[in-house]
């Protein structure tokens, strides 16, 4: 007979356990009024609080929770878990329990949500707690309007001044066009908040500043003996001083003996960059006030403060296609890209000897959950301060064009252990731009040609205005992890801040520079992957990436698929279908998706099968993710509902086959790959069938109410309110914009019955073509003119109709489309050519009458929205004649018609489960 522990006794066991990996627990709490926390976790000033139950039934869980949530309401934790122990647990099995469960708390939320897992995982869980706690974006909106107060207090020459030290560009005037007065408004305010950035963390330093005096003076070298006295003042004193200004200079300049020069240097060029009248000082004031409350904030302890504070602050997205990745996907892609085998984690000169990059470090959120990982993995390591000097000044570097970013992500890093001196912290600005000579370079992708062009750190003496040799910090050595968020960018956006002839030289240099590489110039972003392999460890490397999920879809990346896939085995590829956050960065609107690659000796079509994940929930809060990317490990994503697991044979993966990412359904990903594989019935492509009209007709006709002399018209809108029937008409005359006659001559050549869309919201279409009753051209839509032999051009469109409308239509569309925006579709001509559709010229004539027929009968009835098309009746008896003619199964058809209309992006809602 075994003997039930003890609650107690199993929370004094847990409390160890967590101690054995690196957290400060202590169990059986007693605070005032005999109130007590199971197992108490101080994380800095956070207090955690576990309350577990013995036992695992509901009644157990609602206990569990019930203390949980009273520990928030008490005041006596900031976070709180429940946890629940299995009911045979002993201290010998508590070490290894695979089936504990816990449901993280967030001030008393009603919202249960259970996982399952060990006490390594409970523990990386309680660590990310902090990181999800207070309002960020609200933090990062007052220390903005603060900005904005404090550039509103100075004039244009200091302003200018300010921009000029830290070589930040102009911009715009506003108002009147002849004024100079706002141009440099923004590149003011981005240089304030590096001050802002300088004084929080000088803050954050306060604690320790006192036990980390120098013995020798790092600014004038290491044989040079520290004489200035020390501490330096307080970060919340100097504010309080006469001269703000000067009293943080002088702070800082005693910091930078330690080191800490990204930091502080900078800070202080920033400081001294205009003469401290009371304008300045006055603004200067209010910075530093409203970062000491930022820093004050309970929201100050997570790793995506800075970078919500940089996005509010600095709008460079829509140029340099900076979207800056969040702290869980962060977390999840760090979890899942390093691994327990990729070190001997109790040897510290291992750990020293790893190489860990990102090329585009932004405010360095990668690096910092690449550093968490490593700290959970190496639970002996993380309160060492020697371990964090080596992931600083050893392990992490990180390169940006920007040098807000960079400033910000040194800030980051340093965040891991302010206690410890930092020497050589290997986080650096590289040159975009054209240098004095006409030479272009572009950023970190010059070490494709050769070693980046480095910019030096701006300080109180000279601005940034040269280019460093790149001696100190050129990526030179090949790494064992890049881990990214490569920018994107539209081609006519990219480099907008520079010059016409700048522009056009830093063009030719990117050709010659990917002339014979799978690079597709539309989208520089592509160029990162090639970079990546470039500088990994050919025999061991492996590579981690945020790229928009079109890299898995669109045919223009076809080439970079495949060269992945001969270079590497893809192992496990993370994509969200959640429609209340498809992405995986901050302030963009398009679908994206987590690769993770290992280096591979064998040939690509022999490699393991990759793991595609496509997530029902995207996690929220760096404790989900944790949850999230164990479940990934130890095969239970299905199991604990986070979403569905596809294994694609590296054969497909190797052809540039990634199309598995397209549906959170497994099943509609397989009976789409049936269907382009003809497995179903013999298939052609779009572009085989039919000639195609031109798709973008707005820049050369303007629409119009009355007709003209030309006589033309166009279906030019989409409204689903409107169109809901396979029969439509032109909505629209259109009449040549000025100028532009002849071309619109040439396209009118191009108009036809036969409709197409160019883009669609799922949620709300009803149908993927429409046959008009007059040629015409289209604006949503693109014109087709059917060519099947034998058939007739009125009946190939009415046959094309009846398909693409049809359950197996839709399933054709959705399966080949670009997911920039899942729930947003847009249809290139690229991707409508792809579309499957069946070898209509080898059907029987009895079949086409049949098609024809279908279309006839249903000429003028209403198709439902995507969402209730399992319920729509006509679309059910298109289907039964794509059946009876395609000789397709009609439970299988069934199926796919009511997964497509549970799917996602066509609900625009979560997944709905069968069961609870």
């Amino acid at each position: 007979m075994v003997t039930r522990e003890y609650e107690s006794t199993l929370n004094v066991w847990l409390g160890e356990e967590l101690k054995k990996r690196g957290l400060d627990a202590r169990s059986e709490v007693i605070h005032p009024g005999n109130r007590r926390i199971d197992v108490e976790v101080r994380i800095g000033p956070v207090t955690v609080a576990v309350e577990a139950e013995h036992g695992q039934s509901s009644s157990k869980r609602r206990e569990a929770v019930r203390d949980a949530d009273a520990r928030l309401e008490q005041g006596l934790a900031q976070c709180a878990v429940a946890v629940c122990y299995p009911d045979d647990s002993t201290r010998e099995s508590l070490k290894t329990v695979k089936n504990l469960i816990w449901s993280v708390r967030d001030d008393a939320s009603d919202e249960l949500s259970w996982h399952e897992g060990d006490l390594d995982q409970l523990s990386a869980v309680i660590r990310l707690m902090p990181a999800q706690l207070g309002d960020p974006d609200a933090v990062a909106a007052s220390l903005s309007l603060s900005l904005d107060v404090a550039v509103h207090r100075l004039n244009e020459s200091q302003k200018r001044s300010l921009a000029e030290k830290l070589d930040l560009p102009s911009g715009k005037p506003s108002g009147n066009h002849k004024s100079v007065n706002g141009r440099w408004d923004k590149s003011a305010k981005r240089a304030l908040l590096v001050v802002a950035t300088a004084v929080m963390f000088h803050s954050r330093l306060d604690g320790h500043l006192m036990s980390m005096k120098p013995d020798h003076d790092g600014r004038a070298g290491a044989d040079t003996p520290f004489i200035d006295d020390w501490p330096p003042e307080m970060a919340h004193i100097c504010v309080e001083t006469d001269s703000p200004i000067d009293t943080y200079s002088r702070a800082w300049n005693l910091i930078l003996a330690l080191d800490y020069k990204p930091i502080f240097e900078t800070g202080r060029a920033a400081l001294l960059s205009c003469p401290p009248d009371p304008a300045f000082s006055s603004a200067i004031e209010i910075v530093a006030r409203s970062a000491l409350t930022a820093a004050s904030s309970v929201a100050s302890f997570r790793h995506d403060l800075l970078g919500r504070i940089f996005h509010r602050v600095v709008e460079t997205a829509r140029n340099d296609g900076s979207f800056y990745t969040t702290t869980a996907a962060a977390t999840l892609l760090a979890s899942l890209a390093i691994r327990e085998d990729m070190c001997d984690w109790d040897d510290l000169d291992a750990i020293s000897k790893l190489r860990v990059t990102d090329p585009a470090c932004g405010t360095g959120t990668l690096l910092m959950a690449a550093a968490e990982r490593i700290k959970d993995i190496a639970p002996q390591l993380r309160n060492d301060g020697a371990t964090a000097r080596v992931m600083i000044e050893d392990v992490f570097s990180g390169y940006d064009i920007n040098l807000t970013a960079t400033h910000m992500a040194a800030t980051t890093l340093g965040l891991l252990s302010p206690s410890t001196r930092f020497q050589n912290m290997k986080i650096g600005r590289t040159f975009l731009g054209v240098d004095e000579d006409g030479e272009a370079y572009l950023g970190s992708l010059e070490s494709l040609d050769h070693r980046p062009k480095m910019m030096s750190w701006p300080n109180a003496t000279h601005a940034v205005s040269h280019v460093e040799s790149g001696e100190e910090m050129g990526i030179t050595d090949s790494v064992d992890l890049v881990i990214m968020n490569p920018p994107f960018t539209q081609h006519d956006l990219r480099h907008q801040q520079f010059s016409k002839t700048e522009k056009d030289a830093l063009r030719e240099k990117e050709k010659r520079l990917f002339s014979n590489k799978p690079v597709h110039l539309s989208s520089i972003g592509n160029a990162y992957l090639v970079l990546a392999n470039y500088i990994r460890k050919s025999d061991s490397g492996s590579i981690a990436a945020v790229l928009p999920t079109a890299t898995a879809t669109h045919a223009t990346s076809r080439q970079i698929r495949r060269y992945m896939a001969s270079q590497h085995h893809i192992e496990t590829i993370v994509v969200s279908h959640d429609p209340t956050q498809f992405n995986f960065s901050e302030n963009t609107e398009i679908g994206e998706m987590l690769l993770v690659c290992r280096s591979s000796s064998e040939l690509s079509a022999n490699n393991p099968p990759t793991h595609v994940v496509n997530l029902a929930i995207n996690p929220s809060t760096p404790a989900d993710a944790i949850n999230v990317a164990r479940a990934i490990e130890y095969g239970t994503v299905e199991s604990q509902g986070f979403g569905t697991v596809q294994k694609v044979p590296a054969r497909r993966i190797a052809a540039g086959d990634w199309s598995a990412v397209q549906f959170l359904s497994p099943y509609l990903c397989e009976r789409f790959a049936d269907l382009r594989d003809n497995r179903f019935f013999e298939t052609s492509q779009l572009r085989e069938v039919v000639s195609t009209g031109s798709a973008n007709i707005r820049p050369t006709f303007r629409r119009s109410t009355l007709p003209d002399s030309h006589g033309m018209v166009a279906l030019w809108d989409h409204k689903t309110s409107i169109i809901q029937t396979m029969a439509s008409k032109p909505d629209a005359h259109i009449a040549p914009r000025v100028g532009k006659e002849e071309n619109a001559k040439s396209l009118w050549e191009g108009r036809g019955r036969l409709m197409l869309p160019t883009r669609v919201r799922l949620n709300t279409v009803r149908l993927f073509s429409v046959r008009l009753d007059e040629p015409a051209l289209g604006s949503a839509w693109v014109p087709c003119k059917p060519d099947i032999v034998d058939i007739e051009s009125e009946m190939a469109e009415k046959v094309l109709c009846v398909y693409l409308n049809s359950t197996l239509g839709v399933l054709s569309m959705l399966g080949n489309r670009s997911i920039k925006n899942p729930s947003y579709p847009q249809f290139s001509m690229d991707v409508l050519w792809q579309v499957v559709v069946p070898d209509f010229a080898s059907l029987s004539h009895e079949a086409i009458r049949t098609l024809v027929e279908t279309y006839d009968d249903l000429i003028d009835s209403q198709l439902k929205p995507l969402p209730d098309m399992n319920s729509c009746e006509v679309r059910h008896t298109l289907d039964i004649a794509v059946c009876n003619v395609l000789c397709v199964d009609a439970g299988m058809l069934s199926t796919i018609r009511r997964s497509l209309a549970a799917e996602p992006a066509v609900t625009g809602k979560r997944y709905e489960r069968l069961c609870a």
